[in-house]
């Protein structure tokens, strides 16, 4: 299980909504201390930070120098990166075809988020947020509806 503090979802959530403007989608990493055996997402990176080209589309479109960036920042601070989020038009957090054949992290076990209506969406619950979890070969397990979660927002 990942675990997020309330406190930085919320804050996650703002980000992704301010730099989304209403009209484009937006994500981050979501990274955790590498040297953890708990896997606690304790920081993100938005998107945009790392590639500045990352939304030129109004889809996501990240690049090399962008992944370039991000091991250089995990490198840097001893993280690691725990899962990916990024934001959707509407209610719909399913998988869009290019999120199926595109993953951001295409490691088996990597967990990937979607939250609804270029993330105007709950700051303090998971409720209608889309978890997948990458199996290889572009498979992806839903763990949207299960119990328990893959992902779960902490207090602390």
């Amino acid at each position: 299980m990942i675990t997020v503090s309330r406190w930085l979802w919320r804050r996650l959530i703002l980000d992704l909504r301010i730099r989304g403007q209403g009209r484009r989608e937006s994500g981050a990493f979501l990274l955790g201390n590498a040297a953890s055996s708990k896997r606690k997402i304790t920081s993100y990176l938005c998107y945009d930070e790392i590639d500045t080209e990352a939304y030129q589309r109004g889809a996501i479109a990240f690049h090399g120098a962008g992944y370039a960036a991000l091991w250089r920042h995990c490198r840097t601070h001893d993280l690691e990166v725990l899962a990916d989020i990024h934001s959707h038009p509407g209610l719909h957090v399913g998988q869009s075809q290019i999120d199926r054949r595109n993953p951001m992290l295409p490691v088996a076990g990597h967990t990937a988020l979607i939250v609804p209506n270029y993330a105007h969406s709950s700051w303090c619950v998971l409720r209608g947020v889309g978890i997948y979890e990458y199996l290889g070969d572009f498979e992806w397990c839903d763990h949207s509806a299960r119990r328990p979660r893959r992902v779960a927002l902490k207090w602390w």
